[in-house]
Formats: C-alpha cells, sequence, structure tokens
C-alpha cells in the first residue's frame, strides 16, 4: 500500500480552480473525444464469441482454471486492437467503439430468444447486423447451448427458488446467472509498482515452493499455472497496442500526431509488464489492467477506487521535476475519464429493465481519509472534480467521500460540480462507512481506505466482496403476508401460509406474518446466492482477478473458490418507503382509526382499488409517510429495514463470509413495481417503487431538511454494502447568492446526521419533459437512476417518467 504522508499535500500547492483552460488545445482534444462517446451508435458484436468459442473447443477435458486462462490469454492474443483519432491513453474492451461483445459461456439461451428484438426495445437498444445474427445462430449457439453457466445455475436452482424469483418477483440474482460476478476494487497499485513481470516473478516462486505430496498443493499449482497463462497475455495485449501505434505513426503525416502515436508506443512497450516511472505510465498501465476484467467476465464494477491517492506519487514527481505540467497532466487525466464511458454490455430484456443506461459501474472515489485518519484531500481531489465538470459523461461514477475534517473549499468545490446537473459525485459519508466496515472484521486502516464499487457499495480496497447479491422486494413480502402467500400478479402460493389476513386480530398479527414471510424468502435468497457461487467456481474462475485481489495469491486460491480476504455478499433491499408507508397505513387505517376493516383492505387491494378510488386516496394522501420526519411513519423505514438485516446476520456464504445488506435498486424499483400488485400506500399494481432509500415521489412534502431526518433514522452502519438516497434539486436556487453555502450547509448537516449517503440531479422537471419530446436536442443529457448516470435518452420512457416525478426540493 502506497503510503499517504502528509507531504503530498504541502509539496504540490493545490489548485481550487481550473488548470486546463477551455481555450487550450487540450480541452480542445478531449471535447473531441467526448463527442465521439456520444456519436457511436450501440452494436452487438461476435468478434469475442467466436475467439473464446474455438478455445474451449481446443481445451475441452482441461481444469476449468486453465480452460478459462487460455481463452483469456486467445482473447488479448486475438481480439482487434485499435486507437481511435486523438486518443493519448488508449485501451478497449469491444472490437469496435462502445459496442457490446457477446460471452457466451455465460449464456446464449436468451441471447436466440431475444436477437430479434434488441435493436427495437425501450432500454439499451443495439443494432445487430446480418452477419452477427448469422454467425451467432449458426457457429456460436450450437456449441455452447446446454453448456453455459447459465444452464447449469438453472439446473441447481430448486422450484422454490425459481418460483420466488422468476414467477414472484421477491428477488432476483439474475445479472449473475448470466454474467460474471466483478464488483470489485482491484489492487492497480500493486501493477503500478511491479508490473506484471513482477508479480510473474512472485508467482513463480509461490509455484516452485509447493510441495506435492501435499494434497492441496495441486489445486494451488492449476491456479499459479493458470495466472502465469494470463500473465503472457497481458503483456501481449499491451504490446498490440505498441505495435499498432507504431503501424499508425509510420503512416501519419501530422507531426504532432506522430509524435503522439511514438509515446503511445514507448509507454505500452513498457507498462503494464513494468512499473509504471511517470504519470502517463501509471495512467496508461491503469488503462490496460481495467480493461481486461470487462473482456473477460461479463460483468460490471471493476471499480477504480480511490485514483487521487494511489496515482498522487506519479502525479507529484513529475509535476516537481517539470516534467509535465499540470495542464499536461489534466490533459492525460481527462482522455483517461472518457474512456469510462465507451465499455457497454447487453443485458437481456429483464436485467436491462433493472440496469438500464450502460451503469458499467467504473466508481472512482476521492477525497476522504488516508489509512492513518488524516486528511486525504490533495491536488488531484481537485483535478478529479475538474475533468467532472468538463466531460459530464454517464462514467465514471464519481463518489466524493466526506467526513468533519473536509476542508471547507472542498465542500464548495463539490457543490459546484454537482450543480453541474449531471447526477455527479455523489457524497459518502466516511465516519459512517469506516464504522460499518468494522462491524465485518476489517481492520480500521483498512476501513479507512475503503472503496466505494458499483453504485456504492463499500468494501476494503483490494479484498474482494461480493457487492451485488441480487435485488430483494421488501414490500412483495408484505403482499404475501395480505395474501396468505400468495402472489397477486401470478396468483400462485410463493410464500407460506401465514394465515388469512382478514381474520387477523391486531397488528402484531400482520407483524408476526411479515416476520414469517421475510425468513422464508431470506433463506431462498441465500440458498440461490450460494448457490451462484458455487457455479461461479465450478464453471467460471476468474484468474485474472484473483491476481489482484489481496490474499488470493498467498492462499494459492481463485476468488471464487474463497480466496480473498473478505469473502461478503450484498443483497440489495428495495422497496423500503413503499413497505414503510404501508405498514403505517394499515396500523392507522386498520386497527387505530379504524376507518376500515382487514377484510375491506384486503378486498381493495386484490381488485386494485376497482371501485376504491376514495379509499385508495384516503391511503395516499392523508396517512402519514416516510420522509416528512414524522416519526410514526419513519419507525416502520426502520422496521423493516432492521429485519432484514436481522434476518441475513446467521447467513453464511458460500465462501465463508458474512452477507452484507445494502438498500439500492439500481434502476430495479421500475421493473420490480410491474411485478408487485396494489399495496396499502395507495400504490395500484404495476406502479414503480420507491427508489433507494428516498420517500415515495411526491409525497415527501415538508423539505429536504424533513427527508433527511427521515433518512437519517435507518441504521446505517449496519448496512455496510452501502445505501443510495436520491434527491432532486431546482437548479435556479443553487445559483442564486449565497446558494452554493446554503447547499453545502445541506449536506452536512445530513451527514452530521448520520446519513451514509446521498446524490443529487440538479435539473428541472421542465427540462426533462423536453428532452422526452426532442431527444435528439438532448443527445448529451445525463441524469442520475439510482446509484448510477445515464444518457436520459438511452433509459425507458418509466424511468425517465419516475425520474421526471420525483419531489423538486428547494434550499
Amino acid at each position: 500500500m502506497i503510503e499517504y504522508l502528509d507531504h503530498y499535500r504541502k509539496t504540490v500547492p493545490i489548485d481550487i480552480n481550473d488548470v486546463l483552460p477551455k481555450e487550450s488545445k487540450g480541452y480542445a482534444r478531449c471535447q473531441r473525444l467526448k463527442n465521439q462517446v456520444i456519436g457511436h451508435k450501440q452494436r452487438l458484436l461476435c468478434d469475442r464469441a467466436r475467439i473464446i468459442t474455438q478455445s474451449y473447443r481446443e481445451t475441452e477435458g482441461q481444469p476449468i482454471l486453465i480452460r478459462r486462462a487460455m481463452a483469456l490469454r486467445d482473447l488479448l492474443e486475438k481480439m482487434r486492437v485499435y486507437i481511435l483519432p486523438d486518443e493519448i491513453i488508449v485501451g478497449q474492451t469491444a472490437s469496435q467503439p462502445r459496442s457490446a461483445e457477446i460471452f457466451p459461456e455465460y449464456g446464449v439461451q436468451w441471447i436466440k430468444d431475444e436477437i430479434d428484438l434488441f435493436e427495437t426495445r425501450d432500454m439499451d437498444s443495439f443494432s445487430v447486423s446480418k452477419e452477427v445474427k448469422e454467425e451467432f445462430l449458426n457457429d456460436i449457439y450450437p456449441y455452447w447451448v446446454g453448456r453455459t453457466l447459465n444452464d447449469r445455475i438453472h439446473a441447481v436452482y430448486d422450484d422454490e427458488i425459481k418460483l420466488q424469483s422468476y414467477d414472484a418477483k421477491l428477488f432476483t440474482i439474475g445479472l449473475h446467472e448470466t454474467g460474471g460476478l466483478g464488483h470489485v476494487a482491484l489492487d492497480y497499485e500493486l501493477v503500478l509498482q511491479k508490473g506484471f513481470a513482477g508479480l510473474r516473478r512472485d508467482i513463480e516462486e509461490k509455484n516452485a515452493a509447493l510441495k506435492m505430496s501435499d494434497p492441496s498443493s495441486m489445486k494451488k499449482r492449476q491456479f499459479y499455472e493458470a495466472c502465469l497463462i494470463v500473465i503472457e497475455g497481458v503483456i501481449t495485449f499491451a504490446r498490440r497496442y505498441a505495435d499498432e501505434a507504431r503501424r499508425m505513426a509510420e503512416k501519419e503525416t501530422d507531426a504532432e500526431r506522430k509524435a503522439e502515436l511514438l509515446l503511445i508506443a514507448e509507454v505500452c512497450g513498457k507498462v503494464p509488464e513494468n512499473p509504471a516511472t511517470s504519470f502517463h505510465e501509471a495512467l496508461q498501465s491503469f488503462m490496460i489492467v481495467q480493461c481486461i476484467p470487462f473482456i473477460n467476465d461479463n460483468a460490471t464494477s471493476y471499480t477504480p477506487g480511490r485514483m487521487d491517492q494511489y496515482m498522487f506519487p506519479y502525479y507529484e514527481k513529475d509535476i516537481l521535476s517539470g516534467k509535465i505540467t499540470k495542464a499536461q497532466a489534466q490533459e492525460l487525466w481527462e482522455a483517461l475519464w472518457i474512456k469510462f464511458s465507451e465499455s457497454v454490455k447487453i443485458y437481456n430484456a429483464v436485467d436491462a429493465a433493472s440496469t438500464g443506461g450502460q451503469p458499467t459501474g467504473n466508481n472512482v472515489a476521492i477525497s476522504g481519509v488516508t489509512p492513518d485518519g488524516l486528511d486525504a484531500t490533495n491536488d488531484l481531489s481537485y483535478r478529479c472534480l475538474e475533468a467532472h465538470c468538463h466531460i459530464l459523461l454517464g462514467q465514471p461514477n464519481f463518489t466524493v467521500r466526506m467526513h468533519k475534517k473536509t476542508p471547507h473549499e472542498f465542500l464548495i468545490r463539490t457543490c459546484e460540480a454537482i450543480r453541474m446537473g449531471n447526477g455527479m459525485p455523489q457524497v459518502s459519508n466516511d465516519e459512517i462507512f469506516i464504522n460499518s466496515m468494522l462491524l465485518y472484521g476489517v481492520t480500521l486502516e483498512e476501513a479507512r481506505d475503503y472503496a466505494t464499487v458499483g453504485c456504492l457499495e463499500t468494501m476494503p480496497r483490494n479484498t474482494w466482496g461480493r457487492a451485488n447479491g441480487g435485488y430483494f422486494s421488501l414490500i412483495k413480502v408484505l403482499e404475501l403476508v395480505l395474501s396468505n402467500g400468495v402472489c397477486r400478479i401470478t396468483g400462485k402460493q410463493v410464500g407460506p401460509k401465514t394465515g388469512d389476513p382478514r381474520e387477523f386480530k391486531t397488528f402484531d398479527d400482520v407483524l408476526a406474518a411479515y416476520e414469517k414471510q421475510l425468513n422464508y424468502s431470506v433463506e431462498h435468497m441465500v440458498l440461490a446466492n450460494n448457490l451462484i457461487d458455487m457455479t461461479h467456481e465450478e464453471l467460471s474462475p476468474v484468474p485474472y482477478v484473483s491476481m489482484l485481489v489481496g490474499d488470493c495469491i498467498s492462499a494459492g486460491k481463485d476468488v471464487t473458490a474463497g480466496g480473498a480476504r473478505y469473502n461478503w455478499t450484498g443483497p440489495l433491499g428495495i422497496g423500503i418507503a413503499n413497505a414503510a408507508d404501508s405498514f403505517v397505513a394499515i396500523k392507522k387505517a386498520v386497527f387505530d382509526d379504524k376507518i376500515i376493516n382487514m377484510a375491506e383492505l384486503v378486498d381493495a387491494l386484490d381488485t386494485n382499488f376497482e371501485g376504491r378510488e376514495d379509499l385508495r386516496l384516503q391511503l395516499k394522501n392523508r396517512m402519514p409517510k416516510y420522509g416528512n420526519d414524522i416519526a410514526e411513519a419513519d419507525m416502520f423505514a426502520k422496521y423493516v429495514t432492521d429485519a432484514f438485516f436481522k434476518e441475513l446476520k446467521p447467513h453464511v456464504t458460500y465462501r465463508g463470509g458474512p452477507f452484507n445488506p445494502a438498500l439500492m435498486p439500481v434502476s430495479s424499483y421500475v421493473a420490480f413495481g410491474l411485478a408487485t400488485g396494489a399495496t396499502p400506500d395507495g400504490r395500484k399494481s404495476g406502479e414503480p417503487l420507491a427508489d433507494g432509500v428516498s420517500p415515495q415521489n411526491g409525497l415527501d412534502k415538508n423539505g429536504p431538511t424533513s427527508v433527511f431526518k427521515s433518512v437519517s433514522c435507518l441504521d446505517h452502519v449496519r448496512c455496510g454494502n452501502g445505501v443510495i438516497f436520491n434527491q432532486k434539486m431546482s437548479p435556479g436556487p443553487l445559483f442564486a447568492e449565497g446558494g452554493l453555502e446554503k447547499f453545502s450547509s445541506l449536506i452536512r448537516s445530513y451527514l452530521d446526521l448520520g446519513g451514509s449517503h446521498v446524490q443529487f440531479n440538479v435539473v428541472s422537471a421542465d427540462t426533462l419533459k423536453e428532452a422526452q419530446k426532442n431527444p435528439e436536442e438532448y443527445a448529451s443529457l445525463v441524469v442520475r437512476v439510482a446509484g448510477y448516470s445515464a444518457f436520459f435518452n438511452e433509459i425507458s420512457k418509466e424511468v425517465q417518467d419516475s425520474i421526471i416525478m420525483r419531489t423538486e426540493q428547494q434550499i
């Protein structure tokens, strides 16, 4: 681990203001690179599928670790490499810009079933050429059908899991049924300091020291040999970019561009094989390292982590030596920043509805505290804010870590960045997340050095933690309580029979039934997660990722086999506000005020309030609501989340770690709403659920301070895998005199209350409605969806409408 010495902040003076002038050539280059990203149409490709299918054909009978390693080496040696105009940092994850490759080893049936719909679907559409379609159907699909990860998972799931997950949508873990695990902050600084040549030497020493008379050494040898095969491919991959840059330089007639290409060739010929010795080399080494898991694993959220910390020594060295100016460093930084938005991934229709808008989860976290507890803000922290404000794309997902001693000027600069309007940076609370890490056995030094992964899942850097364990609907559990275990959408018995709700005599009967249904569904969700982990170990180990996760090399085990230091899984609870508001409506309307009885309520829900609009409006508008600082409502938000935490606590993951909960939906609150019947909060069947821990749209009436107080009543420390809290702010007041100071005070107050996370859309409903009418005029409009930002035009109308309906707060 790099020592974050205090002299770093003294030796490089902090520039609060921008260092890359907008009239500079560097700024113009980065804007051209940004426009290239916006201009590329998403396409589906078959290049990767062709290479990996041939590799698997050639390695049948080999151990799976070796097959996976040889397949990745083949991909890195054979996939097309290319350098786009103006690029000075190179590396791609697909054979064409902003295109999705097919990963047949994870699943092919859904692609066959949906391939004719990819181009016309609402969410994340992709063009598919006739050639790609024919190659997939004729050559790729026939080999893989029946052999994929998805096939195996379907075979090991029991009927109850399928009923609860596929039919009733109580939970879904679909991302990991048809894709890789991802959701990890890799050890980038290990590569920067040692290079893969140094890492290779370490692995060779470990391999040579094995005593083959020890039975455990057999699997370790396979693991080490797999890692060495992968390293060959990684080094070749970088050298191929060097070769391509030299080839292009030979043909280049512009002297300046020729020099840039030759410099790319020089840098890629050195890193990541060898340690980085300059800021440029460090950025380029990082980019190669970052591309590879996206090429290999069909996953998201390989998180860059604390880039302002581990990149700082290289920045400091070059700035102080005069090798580069701050403006030149910023141009490199922004060129890298843009590349985070180039990768895309294709999902099936169900998962696209939950993760639409290409949230690849490249989460960059800045500032916070150092491992020894000091403020970590440095000049590179400000440069990240500058890059964000200049680029304003959907990736990277961008987090500012705040703590009690965060410099005020840095908070103001953060507020200025938020005011730009693309939903970032989001703000996380160091005091809360550090204490949460400690609950899960993480050392204090590691906890202070935590990374934010994907949306805002949190974990100690470089140590693993499967942060996305699927979505779990806390309001669907209540639906089963009020239907004696029957799903209102399908009519199937999916939960235990906890009694006819019409016969419930007290509110305690409702709570007791809820806890029984919750226990049953959590057990099945846990089993599904463990079966998924078991299947990934059997069919989809990831030696490349494992090399860059703490303890795997010393243990000689892949991360999927439990080789990492920490082995938790993080299920994501959703529908919090709906559950809270429904509980308070039942208690008040039925048992306290006796406006209706349980039979009348259940009948109204069974018929989706048909003929009872008066009752629906009374339940929606005249009951206490979470988000208004009303204790009667807020206590039930805490009740349902505490109950979720309690049910998870006794369970152990397949890899031997705890289940570490989160409260976040990505964009699944729309899809899960479609699968949820009418609810006692006055919500009709099929309508979206509330997002994250935010109140229901339009029902928070008392301003942002009241919302913050309600959200902070939840036990954020126990929610160690993260929380997503969305707010929409009216732009006008933030641009008024004193607006930033008021806004910064609001954020500080929320963090002081114990809130762990907040993010803001600073955009008016009128602008969003205009973008719906004239999408071509708003091609670059980026909004905050849930735990990520996305182009407004790339998300479905249902998600767009949900964002428009969020309460527009004033400060």
